[in-house]
C-alpha cells in the first residue's frame, strides 16, 4: 500500500516561515524508510501531519492507522504489562513477550512498575508494544536516545527484521542496519530513495558537486547581466537626456520633435534591456538554493602545561547508597580524546558532571590539574528556555561568534527570534555545542554531544575536531562518530 502526499503545505501559527511548500511524494508502507534531514526541516512536523494532528493545505491519504513512537505513558507507577497492553490493546501477552525476547529483555519487567526500568529497558518495552500491534503503521521518533552501544545494535536487528515503518534517526550505523529506503528533506525539494544512509551520503555528495560547479556558472551569468543591465540603464539615462540637451551651434536645423521620438525609442528598448536582464538574473537566483553547505566551524584550544590533566583511580559511582560501577581507572592526557562507554546506567554522565563540579557521584582516587578550563555540554536540554539573547547574556559568550557558530551549523536567522522553549531537541543541543565552542578550554567534556543532532552537523563536529585536537571526554554512543572522532574508548562495566 502507498502513503501519498500531495501539493503539502503547513506553516505554524505565528511563523513567517513554511515548514512545507506544495510538496509531493509518496513511498510504500512495507518499506523500511528512514527519514533524514537537517533539524527543524520538518521531520517530526511530518510524523504529526501524517497523524493528521494538525491542520494542513493539500492531501495526505494514509492507508493506515498510523502510530507515533514513542508512546505517552500515562502513569508510569503501573506495572510494565498494563501499559504495554494500553498501547497495544489488541495484543495478547505471548505476543509481547515475543517481542520482547527478541529485544533480549527479559519477561519479568511485565511484572515491575514502568518508572523503575532503565531508559533503554522503557525503550524496549514500548518498541515491543508497538510491533506487537497489526494495525499500525509505526512512525519511531529518535529511538537511540537513550540506548548504548549494545542496545542500538540490538533495536538496529530488530527493526531490520519488521516489514514497514517510517523511522527518524541521525545514527548513521543505526541507519545503515535497519533500513532499506529514505525520505530526505532537503533544503527546496524531497528525495525518496532506494538504499540506506550510506546510498543517501554518497547521492548527497554528488549532487553537491553537480550543484555547486551549476551554480559556479550561474553566479557568473548573474554578474555578467548584472553588469549589462547597468551599462542598459547608463544608456537608457543618457538617452533620455538626449532630448533635452541638444546642442545650440545645431538647434536650428535639428527638428525637436525626431529627436524626442528617437530618444524615447532608444528608451524604452534600454528600459525593456534592463528588465529583461533583471528577470533573467532573478531566474538564475532562484536556481541557486539546493547545495547543503557544511559550514566552517572553529574552535581555541589552550594549552594546559601539565601532560595529564585528568588521573582516576579505582573510583566507583553510587546512587541512593547502590554501587552502580566500580574499579573505574583511566588517565587523560593532554590532546587525547576519549570516549566512556558502557551500558545504561553504569554512571557515565555521572562521573562527567563529578570531574567538572556539577555535581555527579565519584568516589576515590581522583586528580584534576590545576587550573584546568573546561568547556561542558550537558546531556539534557529540558530546563533551556527564554530568548536566545537571554541565553547568550547567561552563557557570557561573545555574541558575534556565537550566532556565526550557530549559522554555520544551519541555525537560520529566524531562530534567533524564536522562544527556546518552541525550539526543536537538536536546535536546543546545538545552542549548547555553539555555547561550548565559543569557550576557550584546556579541556571539552561532551554528554551525549550528538543527541537529535543531524547528520551534517555531525559530520562538521567530526571534521573539527580532528582538526583542532582538543582535548575532549565524551560520553556518546553514535559509533561512526566515536570511530572518526576518539583516539581511545574506555569500557565501563557495573558494579563487582
Amino acid at each position: 500500500m502507498q502513503v501519498s502526499i500531495r501539493d503539502l503545505s503547513f506553516t505554524y501559527d505565528g511563523s513567517y516561515t513554511p515548514v512545507f511548500e506544495h510538496v509531493s511524494f509518496h513511498f510504500d508502507t512495507s518499506w523500511r524508510l528512514g527519514l533524514i534531514g537537517r533539524n527543524g526541516k520538518g521531520k517530526t512536523t511530518l510524523l504529526r501531519l501524517l497523524q493528521k494532528q494538525h491542520a494542513f493545505q493539500g492531501h495526505i491519504d494514509m492507508p493506515l492507522t498510523p502510530v507515533y513512537f514513542p508512546f505517552p505513558v500515562a502513569d508510569a507507577s503501573l506495572p510494565t504489562r498494563e501499559v504495554m497492553l494500553a498501547a497495544a490493546p489488541d495484543a495478547q501477552e505471548w505476543q509481547l513477550l515475543c517481542e520482547l525476547n527478541q529485544l533480549e529483555v527479559d519477561e519479568s519487567v511485565l511484572d515491575r512498575p514502568f518508572c523503575t526500568l532503565s531508559r533503554g529497558e522503557m525503550t524496549k518495552a514500548l518498541l515491543a508494544a508497538l510491533f506487537a500491534r497489526e494495525d499500525a503503521y509505526p512512525l519511531i521518533d529518535e529511538p537511540t536516545n537513550h540506548l548504548d552501544a549494545h542496545g542500538r545494535a540490538l533495536v538496529s536487528s530488530y527493526l531490520r527484521s519488521k516489514d514497514g515503518f517510517l523511522l527518524v534517526s541521525h545514527d548513521r550505523a543505526f541507519l545503515n542496519g535497519c533500513i532499506d529506503h529514505v525520505l530526505s528533506l532537503n533544503r527546496s525539494d524531497v528525495w525518496v530513495m532506494q538504499g540506506t544512509y550510506d546510498t543517501w551520503e554518497e547521492r548527497l555528495r554528488q549532487q553537491n558537486e553537480y550543484e555547486q560547479g551549476r551554480n559556479e556558472v550561474l553566479r557568473r551569468d548573474i554578474r555578467h547581466l548584472e553588469e549589462s543591465a547597468r551599462r542598459s540603464a547608463e544608456w537608457a539615462s543618457k538617452a533620455e537626456k538626449g532630448k533635452f540637451h541638444v546642442p545650440p551651434s545645431v538647434s536650428a536645423v535639428v527638428d525637436r520633435g525626431f529627436v524626442g521620438a528617437k530618444a524615447a525609442s532608444m528608451m524604452k528598448k534600454a528600459s525593456n534591456a534592463v528588465r529583461r536582464k533583471e528577470r533573467a538574473i532573478e531566474e538564475k537566483r532562484g536556481l541557486l538554493h539546493n547545495v547543503e553547505k557544511v559550514g566552517e566551524l572553529k574552535l581555541t584550544v589552550l594549552q594546559h602545561p601539565k601532560d595529564t590533566l585528568i588521573s582516576v583511580v579505582d573510583a566507583s559511582v553510587a546512587y541512593d547508597g547502590r554501587t552502580v560501577c566500580d574499579g573505574v581507572t583511566f588517565t587523560l592526557r593532554r590532546g587525547e580524546r576519549i570516549a566512556l562507554s558502557g551500558p545504561n546506567g553504569c554512571g557515565k554522565s555521572s562521573i562527567l558532571k563529578a570531574l567538572v563540579g556539577k555535581g555527579g557521584s565519584l568516589q576515590g582516587q581522583v586528580s584534576v590539574a590545576p587550573g584546568l578550563i573546561v568547556s561542558y555540554v550537558p546531556q539534557q536540554t529540558d530546563d533551556l528556555g527564554g530568548s536566545v539573547a537571554d541565553f547568550i547574556s547567561r552563557a557570557g559568550v561573545d555574541e558575534t561568534l556565537f550566532k556565526a557558530i550557530l549559522r554555520n551549523m544551519d541555525f537560520t536567522r529566524d531562530l534567533f527570534d524564536r522562544p527556546i522553549e518552541r525550539m526543536s531537541q537538536g536546535q536546543k543541543k546545538k545552542l549548547l555545542l555553539a555555547r561550548s565552542l565559543c569557550i576557550p578550554a584546556h579541556l571539552y567534556v561532551w554528554d551525549e554531544p550528538m543527541n537529535y543532532i543531524d547528520v551534517l552537523s555531525r559530520v562538521q563536529l567530526e571534521e573539527l575536531l580532528t582538526e583542532y585536537a582538543p582535548t575532549l571526554l565524551l560520553v556518546e554512543h553514535d559509533a561512526t562518530f566515536l570511530d572518526r572522532v576518539c583516539t581511545r574508548v574506555i569500557q565501563l562495566g557495573g558494579a563487582g
